[in-house]
């Protein structure tokens, strides 16, 4: 009975233990049955803390093979399903869990690397929380995705835009250990360069500087916090900032400024002009106090002048005539005389020249203009008139000139001489070449000849002799081009102009291409949107092909480009 009882016992019993066995074993199936290889599962042990830094790793490696087989392609099908299921998580593990500093960073890199704005809070946390040495690679990161998201139109979060902006008014490269990190920010904001910048952009132009070359000024304040917000205001042609920009131009420790100001001013040449001429001429007292600080001399008013004259507007242009004839050093009137060949070349303009010229002492040394000869400078801008009637007085300058001026005189006059010289002077220009030159004014002189034998005084016919290729080696061979550049602009014509336009996105040599540039805007007196835009076009289409020759010889065509719109407004 005993045995009979133990032997039921058990057999009731077995159901209980086999269903036990079949629990154990279907929780162990269940188990590893889950799929390695399924984002999903380690987006679950992202929560896990001993599990977290290898499924950051897990996604980080389906995300980097999704993106090989898309050919880096972020908006293939299967990228865009992956970044689905895994950027929002990989975002809340950022902004809500303690992470170690290893994991931290890999973390963002692998979340900026997306490049995904779904992902925002998180940028918006790199740069909140951003403390100098303590968290420079997340804000690098941040910004690296933010440049890249904007470029894409997608840098939209108000949060993260803001956020962008206040790391960037505070960080400082005079303490940061990474070139790296103070070029990805400062590029970030400028790709982002969201309309409310705009405004804090031009607060950041009042911050003081007493010395430049203090790292904390020079490398903070105006290498990186005001260079950037010149560069904003710029780009967003913020006019609002049109006095503050005026205002860095009359500060003397932010000359270093001066390029970019200058660029920033051409975009808005209604705003600016008027705030230029207050400065030129004194009736702003805002500004006639600023001047101050440049003491006797007031080189301030040749500084003006010449960022005047880069609007290349009528009311300038006799602005800065009418501060010729009341200048009282010879800086100011080689600055300004030299700022008039921006203008469209007249009477009126070519007499005020040559007037201020005729009053500068001889061996006047400029050193607003590192310190070159103001006779031999102005020389050398002649050229820029495109009057080959010129090339008599550069003549007589060049036989007259004596003392330590010669030399510079030679240089820069003859240059001009060769390039403005029509069929009527060759054999006189051909006498100084040879008296006054050296070999390389002698080579230049050859070349040249070659184009005004060929096409005397036809337009169309130097238009043509751009058609050929522009030698790279030695430098004077391309004084074929450089003449036909030249000539054209003399005895061209509206149909010129044009021509040139067409023939501009042919010509790859960056210094044929500014000749041909420059050409075009004298055939442009009054200003010409078309013309205007299809040098933009050939801006943008050499910075996309990436070809950094052209690109370093387009900020003349885009100058251009500016100019020539500034003088077509009314």
């Amino acid at each position: 009975m005993k045995t009979s009882f133990v032997a039921r016992l058990s057999l009731a019993l077995m159901p209980l233990s086999l269903a036990t066995g079949g629990a154990v074993a279907l929780s162990t199936t269940m188990v590893a049955c889950a799929d390695e290889n399924a984002p999903e599962t380690w987006v679950k042990r992202l929560d896990d803390p001993a599990q977290r830094a290898t499924a950051i790793q897990r996604l980080s490696g389906m995300f980097e093979k999704a993106m090989t087989d898309a050919n880096k392609n972020r908006s293939d099908p299967k990228v865009k399903e992956l970044l689905d299921k895994i950027v929002e998580p990989l975002t809340k593990q950022y902004t809500g869990t303690s992470l170690d500093e290893k994991t931290r960073k890999e973390l963002i890199k692998f979340i900026a690397d997306t490049r995904d704005p779904r992902a925002m809070p998180a940028f918006s946390k790199a740069f909140n929380e951003f403390e100098p040495g303590k968290n420079d690679d997340d804000v690098r990161y941040a910004a690296q995705a933010m440049t890249g998201l904007a470029k894409e139109g997608k840098a939209t979060d108000q949060t993260a835009i803001d956020a962008l902006w206040n790391c960037f008014a505070k960080f400082q490269p005079s303490k940061a250990k990474s070139i790296n990190l103070v070029k990805d920010l400062a590029d970030a904001v400028l790709a982002v360069k969201h309309t409310s910048y705009g405004p804090k952009a031009a607060e950041k132009l009042a911050g003081k500087v007493t010395d430049p070359k203090n790292p904390s000024e020079g490398m903070d304040q105006i290498q990186f916090w005001q260079a950037t917000s010149v560069r904003i205001i710029s780009e967003l042609k913020y006019t609002g900032a049109a006095k503050a920009l005026v205002t860095v131009l009359l500060t003397p420790q932010k000359q270093d400024l001066r390029g970019v100001v200058n660029n920033a001013l051409m975009k808005m040449p209604k705003e600016a002009e008027p705030l230029l001429i207050g400065a030129l001429n004194g009736s702003d007292p805002d500004f006639a106090k600023l001047g101050e600080a440049f003491g006797a001399e007031k080189t301030h008013l040749a500084i003006v002048a010449d960022t005047l004259a880069w609007l290349s507007r009528p009311a300038g242009r006799d602005a800065i005539i009418d501060a010729i004839n009341k200048a009282t050093t010879d800086t100011q009137r080689t600055v300004m005389a030299q700022a008039l060949i921006r203008f469209p070349s007249d009477k009126k303009v070519t007499d005020a020249f040559l007037g201020a010229y005729g009053k500068i002492a001889p061996n006047s040394a400029i050193a607003l203009l590192g310190g070159v000869d103001a006779h031999a400078a102005l020389c050398q801008a002649a050229s820029h008139f495109y009057q080959p009637a010129l090339t008599t007085w550069l003549l007589k300058e060049i036989t007259s000139a004596k003392g330590e001026q010669a030399d510079a005189i030679h240089l820069y006059a003859l240059e001009a001489s060769i390039k403005l010289m029509g069929p009527a002077h060759v054999k006189d220009v051909e006498a100084a070449v040879g008296k006054f030159g050296t070999p390389r004014e002698k080579a230049m002189f050859e070349n040249a000849n070659k184009a005004l034998t060929q096409c005397k005084e036809d337009a169309a016919c130097y238009v043509g002799l751009l058609d050929q290729p522009v030698p790279a080696t030695p430098d004077t061979a391309k004084y074929v081009a450089v003449k036909a550049s030249w000539m054209a602009a003399a005895y061209g014509n509206e149909k010129t102009r044009g021509d040139l336009v067409a023939k501009l996105d042919k010509v790859k040599d960056g210094a044929i291409r500014l000749d041909v540039a420059e050409a075009i805007d004298h055939l442009s007196p009054p200003g010409d949107e078309a013309t205007a835009k299809a040098l933009e076009k050939i801006v943008e289409s050499d910075l996309a092909a990436g070809n950094k020759e052209l690109i370093g010889a387009d900020d003349a065509l885009a100058k251009v480009a500016l100019k020539l719109r500034a003088r077509a407004l009314p």
